[in-house]
């Protein structure tokens, strides 16, 4: 017991180092653990931390949700009500979102201890271990992927950059950007290998079904369409929708997992931590041309509990992965791969579920495009058509305020937008969508190219 605590010291230190020596691990026969228990003790510091919703970087807290939403056209950022702790626009953030590259590998690091240097792998409290981590490792690759690198092009990603892959100890290495499609490889290369060992404890927070989420993702996001529809459709199968009164428990909820809900941060948190926050939201008004999308007005579930009748938001605010993405993946993944009976299919499953006496879409009865909307292409360049844009925006509605708008814009284009307070404008211009690699990290390793933009920095 002596020892284990000294460890968790240990771990603790470790964890109050600069960003900039991700890659130092220094004394390894000091800090590396000896017992299964001691491993298990270095994940569970960091599932603690989702449930406490103190991971900045990682899965998602309270503190960057709501900034991110700003960030956004889902806020108004023209009718600011107060200025108070908010962020004008993404640049405001810049900094501290930079910082996000250090605590994913601060993640990385606790990840590969495990993996590499465990030696109890053949039990099955090994393999939980081991499976565990491989899942960990890969959303910090995924977030890594998403916040500092392009937004994936098929046709080019062998050329895009990646992020540095760190996968072992080594005290000396220094590794350049991978490509991007050598990022997103190893993704799904870990997301495979925790799924082979079929983690199922639920305590462990990353258990198979949310590796498997993770998977769907990381398709999606990579324009693997079919195998993204494929995945969706096993998570989607073992987590159905639901409608009404449950719906509305598990999006309300303000600390408890509910409903289809897989995973979630905040768990372990007080409800009027939540409200602190929540309360936050109201600083700027839910953006019109959002309330615009909701059509079928009270008859939209979303509609009567999203927002009050000033407009100001009355969603509750969390971090989670739910059954309704997967079936707005597989509705978008079946439009791109050209099977437009199986993208309206599932666009009508999610609205069937959301909106009473819907009448279902059908290739006629699509809304027209609004030309005026601030995305104008789809993930691959393309200029909408109406079943991408009801598919896109029915996205918007679903998620609003559960961290997805920032990445759907990135994703889809990446459009510039800006907007004046206090007289000044400000303008979230394209390379902002990517985040600035650390510049104590490139002075240690000139193979840490800085994303365009931030060369001047």
């Amino acid at each position: 017991m002596r020892r284990f605590g000294l460890y968790i010291m240990v771990l603790l230190l470790i964890g109050q180092t600069s960003c900039s020596r991700y890659l130092d691990v220094k004394d390894k026969s000091e800090v590396v653990p000896k017992t299964a228990e001691e491993f298990s003790a270095i994940l569970h510091t960091r599932l603690n931390n989702i449930e406490q919703a103190s991971e900045y970087a990682f899965f998602g807290a309270y503190l960057n949700t709501l900034p991110f939403e700003f960030y956004t056209d889902n806020m108004d950022a023209n009718l600011t009500i107060s200025e108070r702790d908010i962020p004008e626009y993404v640049g405001s953030d810049i900094n501290s979102l930079s910082g996000k590259f250090g605590s994913l590998y601060e993640v990385i690091k606790d990840c590969n201890i495990v993996l590499h240097e465990l030696k109890e792998r053949d039990t099955e409290f090994g393999k939980k271990l081991l499976a565990t981590a491989y899942t960990m490792r890969a959303v910090c690759y995924y977030n890594l992927m998403r916040n500092f690198c392009e937004p994936y092009d098929k046709t080019r990603a062998g050329e895009q950059l990646g992020v540095p892959l760190v996968d072992k100890f080594d005290m000396e290495g220094k590794p350049d950007r991978a490509s991007l499609k050598a990022t997103a490889d190893f993704i799904i290369h870990d997301l495979k290998e925790a799924l082979k060992l079929n983690q199922t404890d639920k305590q462990y927070l990353f258990y198979a079904d949310v590796t498997n989420a993770y998977l769907a993702r990381t398709y999606f996001w990579t324009q693997e369409w079919d195998l993204a529809a494929s995945t969706a459709k096993e998570v989607l199968d073992a987590y159905p929708l639901i409608r009404g009164d449950a719906y509305r428990e598990m999006l309300q909820s303000e600390v408890e997992r509910k409903g289809n809900e897989l995973i979630r941060s905040g768990t372990k948190q007080s409800e009027a931590y939540t409200r602190l926050y929540m309360q936050r939201s109201k600083q700027r008004p839910v953006s019109l041309d959002l309330v615009k999308l909701f059509t079928e007005k009270e008859r939209d579930i979303r509609y009567t509990f999203f927002f009050d009748e000033q407009f100001l938001n009355t969603k509750m605010l969390k971090t989670s992965v739910r059954a309704a993405e997967m079936c707005l993946i597989m509705a978008e993944s079946y439009a791109h791969a050209g099977d437009e009976t199986n993208a309206l299919r599932y666009l009508n499953h999610l609205r069937e579920n959301r909106i009473s006496d819907y009448v279902p879409y059908t290739a006629q009865n699509l809304p027209e495009v609004n030309t005026d909307a601030l995305v104008k292409v789809d993930a691959t360049g393309k200029a909408l058509t109406p079943l991408m844009s009801a598919i896109l925006n029915e996205r918007r509605k679903e998620l609003y305020l559960e961290f997805d708008r920032w990445y759907e814009l990135k994703r889809n284009g990446s459009p510039v937008m800006w907007w004046g307070l206090s007289g000044v404008k400000y303008e979230t211009a394209k390379f902002m969508y990517l985040f600035p690699i650390p510049k104590t990290d490139i002075a240690l390793n000139s193979g840490l190219i800085q994303n365009p933009g931030y060369e001047g920095l």
